[in-house]
């Protein structure tokens, strides 16, 4: 009766309206309602800004422009708004709290980098803002602290609706410890279940968090409907679109205010439910207008910062780097510069820490601030070789990670693994020699692990507090280094080495085999036997057409050998899971084109698909054009629908998305590929360089004279350029990072090494070099094993590879004839008891270097010199 009561004054209303609309024109004003009068509230939404302030600018006016045209809006931020930026850093986040006072945020969540200035600024900065900073599952449990305990949650009125706003913090916040002392912080469901009430309270409920894409995924599966949508933080995830795979939309913009969130929420006007969400990105680069009073404001800051941060402290020809599975040039300058200023033994730094990388060509002061956000302290440390021993396995294998965390000066460390990259052993050198288990030694690290962030334990006695910050260590050794009249350049040098133990036991079972093994190396010039495995396994598994894995998402290597289910689960760093969609084949075509083109090389792998990208002789775009046809070679039709297999990672950005007609998810994609594996009856191998292939503009490019030719020594130490030759022995082959094969067999076609020596041992003098599929057939070695021992000169792109310095992408071989040696004539005599008798034996030493053996003893002594120029004579 009532609901029938409350039909009847409704169809009342309607008439009324009705009528009163013949007799009355309405203006066109702020967009308020959809056509059948709903109530339209529009988000605007930023996460992870990290004090990339120069853009706020064109992001306020955008936001502005939205909100004024709307009758019902919001800004919200998901937090991280500090670290990235010294204009914002040095000063401790004041820069940015005041910009976004004038953009009118309605609510931020408290992001795990908000405590990165320390606790007193944090308190400051949240007293500076005129917006609130929530979190429902931070509690303040030491009431001496100078942060106060945030509010939960805010209920913002709209007038004719409600809107609640649920927050939640990264649990625990990487950050560093002395920065979230005295605070404790909840698991997300349990929080929301003390929440959740607030659903009834509310016309509109948003989860606004900074947990990461994939905890929001999972709070989404777990709270089935609780939230009409969840914005969210910290992965900087770019979703090109909210993604509601789960059933519950989830919007994020990326970082570095790449993007601003527009949200579009319709609400019905009769019942307040929400009836649809939808949005997009705005990118900020393609904004045209800008707030003219911010931009003042961002342009005082940077101002008034130039004096400091543009300052040059020296010049790099190198750059320095941050990639790559061992040492790199950036950590080895930042731990060289940390030993210096403290006169440590050892120092180390995470890599976590490494925030950019530094270009090639002046360094100033900016480049150190942005490279070290954190304002980190350096702290000395006493410990054993043992305890270092225990920080260097932890580092390794720190929540399964399996990869190299920490960068090193004064120490040198080897970590040895199974072929599934499960840590076994390492050994550590100081000054080339083995570490004393009881012995002591001074390590300098950062305050914020050696602390324990990052789960990080340094056992032993605190010697030295705080003796300055990180920042002025790389400060002071650059211009230590310029006043000496050295540039700044550093290379991976083999200070952190990875040695796979393939004979050592797998973990896990046995569901399969390879012969040749299963490699990604060369994934950014073709297909892998690893890319080829995943994708065949991720297309097979969604019962799709085809299947698209990015580059980042295969790593690693299955050696020739068994194959277990642990092996390829420890292969997976990122738990993505399989989504299969519905695709034209123009957007299949563009998504490929377009992000081999952003990373200027390959960068999809593929299944069911063959592809060639064509080189466009320029810098920019590097390739012209892609041609494309299905595995069987018919055609590709760019006009058909086909179904792609591919992660939900690249499903939610806006780059690799392929759209949002979700057909199937079919779990992780590791768990695909163990299936996969055990479906083979046979060994699964591949050839690399049949799906996926470039042509290049002019084709192979000819050798240049033999007397431009470089050593091997030459190429090592200046790693850059191309179209260069290396003349060298071949002397071996790459079994895997920091593992070498020096004799027969080989485990594949793919690489060699190059030395100045036919002979040479030390890596340290070792080229590695990469064999494209043009050549295998001629300079592999596996097939030819005998070209060990040969002079060679190779002609291509000296850049870093296997994590040292290499020579990439080649376009010519050439084998040398080995010059003629010179022969000399050693006459060794040999006697005994000669007593008394004082004879040389200096050149013993020279002719056993020279491994000449031992000639025939004579001791006929003045007889044999009266015939030979040179002779030697011993005594036993």
């Amino acid at each position: 009766m009532l609901f029938q009561r409350h039909k009847r004054h409704v169809s009342m209303f309607l008439v009324f309206i009705l009528l009163f609309s013949q007799f009355f024109v309405f203006p066109v004003g702020k967009a308020s309602a959809t056509d059948n009068d709903n109530y339209i509230l529009k988000v605007l939404h930023t996460n992870d800004i990290h004090s990339k302030i120069d853009g706020l600018g064109k992001a306020a006016a955008y936001i502005n422009s939205v909100r004024s045209n709307s009758l019902y809006s919001l800004y919200l931020d998901a937090g991280d708004i500090f670290s990235g930026n010294p204009v914002v850093d040095l000063q401790h986040g004041k820069p940015i709290v005041e910009i976004l006072n004038k953009m009118n945020v309605d609510a931020m969540t408290i992001g795990n980098h908000e405590f990165d200035y320390g606790q007193t600024a944090f308190a400051a900065n949240e007293e500076l803002s005129n917006f609130p900073w929530l979190s429902a599952n931070m509690e303040v449990v030491n009431s001496s602290i100078p942060i106060k305990q945030p509010e939960p949650f805010i209920k913002k009125s709209m007038g004719e609706f409600t809107v609640g706003i649920l927050t939640l913090t990264q649990t625990p916040p990487a950050t560093a410890p002395a920065g979230v002392v005295g605070i404790e912080f909840h698991p997300y469901n349990a929080t929301v279940n003390k929440y959740k009430h607030l659903k009834e309270e509310v016309d509109v409920f948003i989860a606004l968090t900074h947990i990461g894409y994939s905890d929001d995924r999972k709070l989404a599966q777990d709270f089935p409907g609780l939230f009409d949508v969840i914005i969210g933080a910290h992965s900087h995830t770019a979703l090109s679109a909210p993604n509601k795979d789960t059933g519950t939309p989830i919007a994020q913009t990326g970082g570095n205010l790449t993007s601003v969130g527009n949200l579009t929420i319709e609400i019905d006007r009769i019942t307040k439910d929400v009836v649809s969400v939808n949005g997009h990105l705005q990118p900020v680069a393609a904004l045209t207008e800008t707030d003219t009073e911010i931009q003042s404001l961002i342009d005082q800051y940077n101002a008034e910062s130039e004096e400091l941060l543009g300052v040059k402290i020296g010049f790099s020809n190198t750059g320095l780097s941050r990639s790559g599975n061992a040492d790199v040039p950036l950590g080895n300058f930042w731990t060289d510069a940390m030993r210096d200023f403290t006169g440590a033994d050892v120092a180390l730094t995470n890599g976590g820490g490494l925030r950019a990388d530094i270009k090639a060509g002046d360094i100033t002061k900016r480049d150190i601030y942005t490279v070290e956000p954190f304002a980190n302290e350096i702290m000395v440390i006493e410990m054993t070789g043992a305890a270092l021993k225990d920080v260097i396995h932890y580092s390794y294998t720190r929540s399964n990670r399996n990869r190299i965390d920490l960068q090193t000066s004064g120490l040198h460390y080897t970590i040895k693994t199974n072929a599934a990259g499960g840590y076994l052993d390492a050994d550590l050198f100081i000054e080339g020699q083995p570490i004393n288990p009881t012995g002591t030694y001074k390590v300098a690290v950062g305050d914020y692990i050696g602390t324990g962030g990052s789960g990080y334990n340094f056992v032993g006695e605190v010697t030295a507090g705080l003796v300055g910050f990180m920042t002025d260590s790389m400060i002071q050794f650059a211009e230590k280094l310029t006043a000496e009249g050295k540039a700044i350049d550093y290379r991976t040098e083999g200070r952190i080495k990875v040695v796979v133990d393939t004979n050592a036991p797998m973990p896990g079972t046995v569901i399969g085999s390879t012969t040749n093994g299963l490699f990604s190396q060369n994934k950014d010039k073709a297909d892998t036997g690893l890319g080829n495995l995943y994708t065949d396994a991720i297309r097979v598994k969604g019962n799709a057409q085809i299947g698209i894995l990015n580059a980042s998402s295969v790593n690693g290597e299955i050696p020739a050998g068994n194959i277990t289910d642990k092996q390829i689960e420890s292969l997976d760093q990122f738990g993505n899971e399989i989504v299969v969609v519905k695709a034209k084949g123009e957007e299949i075509e563009k998504v490929i084109l377009s992000q081999s083109n952003h990373h200027k090389r390959v960068d999809l792998q593929v299944s069911g698909l063959k592809y060639k990208l064509v080189e466009s002789g320029e810098a920019t775009p590097k390739y012209s054009g892609i041609e494309m046809t299905l595995a069987d070679g018919t055609a590709f039709d760019k006009n058909a629908v086909y179904t792609v297999a591919y992660n939900n990672y690249m499903h939610g950005t806006s780059f690799y998305g392929l759209g949002s007609d979700v057909v199937s998810e079919n779990g992780k994609v590791w768990q695909s590929v163990v299936d996969y594996v055990k479906a083979q009856t046979s060994a699964i191998d591949y050839v690399e360089g049949q799906r996926i292939t470039v042509e290049t503009k002019t084709g192979p490019v000819p050798p240049p004279p033999v007397s431009s030719y470089l050593t091997v020594a030459q190429a090592i130490a200046n790693n850059t350029g191309t179209g260069k030759t290396v003349r060298g022995y071949v002397v071996g082959h790459v079994v895997s990072t920091n593992s070498y094969n020096f004799e027969p067999e080989f485990k594949d076609d793919f690489n060699l090494l190059l030395a100045d020596n036919p002979n040479e041992r030390d890596v340290s003098k070792l080229l590695p070099v990469q064999i494209a599929t043009a050549f295998r057939g001629e300079y592999g070695l596996k097939t030819n094993p005998k070209l060990i021992g040969e002079l060679i000169e190779v002609t291509g792109s000296l850049e870093a590879y296997f994590t040292r310095p290499g020579l990439r992408t080649p376009t010519a071989f050439a084998k040398i004839a080995k010059p003629e040696p010179t022969t000399h004539e050693l006459v060794i005599m040999g006697t005994t008891d000669i007593h008394a008798h004082i004879m040389p034996y200096d050149y013993m030493a020279d002719a056993v270097d020279q491994k000449f053996g031992l000639a025939k003893v004579y001791t006929l002594v003045q007889q044999l010199r009266a015939k030979h120029n040179n002779t030697l004579l011993v005594d036993n």
